[in-house]
């Protein structure tokens, strides 16, 4: 479910929370959080591609999975983590998102 085509961003948000396995997710929130706070120019669906860009950049090709631990937001709370997998699998999920997110805004581009 969580490879579904998110509608907006509080879907793709949801999504993340609901089936990112790990806490990279704290560094989407985080970076969401800091371009709010900073008054970032742009739409909330481009603050998180933003922030997804952001994460992947930081951790996809560098196989850090030591360093996680587990998302505490995930939709099965008995879920068995193993961190190597679990890493892997949510560089998927995020790059899934990112991709879906930059198509809605380019779609969205191009109705103006």
């Amino acid at each position: 479910m969580g490879f579904a085509v998110p509608v907006s961003p509080a879907h793709s948000l949801l999504l993340l929370n609901s089936y990112m396995r790990t806490d990279l997710l704290h560094g989407i929130h985080r970076h969401v959080h800091r371009m709010r706070d900073q008054n970032a120019a742009g739409s909330p669906i481009h603050h998180l591609a933003d922030s997804i860009a952001h994460v992947v950049a930081a951790y996809d090709g560098i196989n850090l999975f030591e360093c996680v631990a587990r998302n505490t937001l995930h939709i099965d709370p008995d879920f068995e983590f193993c961190p190597e997998p679990d890493y892997a699998h949510d560089i998927k999920l995020m790059k899934h998102h990112l991709c879906c997110l930059r198509r809605t805004i380019r779609d969205l581009a191009s109705c103006d």
